[in-house]
């Protein structure tokens, strides 16, 4: 196994995956320099759903509490971990039929 491709592989996973999260933490207003009005109804335009609001408004209370780039890091942690999580059940897991 050749753990030099893997951690390269991470790195580059992880940096990904905190980018993407920048970008839809950005299309709900949120980024590392503000997020304005916290109970907005819409952004650039586009009108919120209520669970779109609700989850904002979670978002934003995480980063009040914890810091823009701890949650950025977390939440790209989490999807890497499914995301590998699923892959080794594609390889290793047999289905029940």
């Amino acid at each position: 196994m050749d753990k030099n491709a893997i951690k390269k592989y991470a790195t580059w996973a992880r940096r990904e995956l905190i980018f993407r999260v920048s970008q839809k933490a950005e299309f709900y207003g949120v980024t590392a320099k503000g997020y304005g009005d916290i109970n907005a109804d819409s952004i650039d335009g586009r009108v919120l759903s209520l669970t779109e609001k609700s989850q904002r408004q979670a978002l934003i209370h995480k980063v009040r509490s914890e810091g823009y780039e701890q949650v950025l890091e977390e939440v790209a942690y989490t999807w890497f971990n499914r995301f590998s999580s699923l892959r080794y059940m594609e390889v290793n897991c047999r289905t029940a039929n």
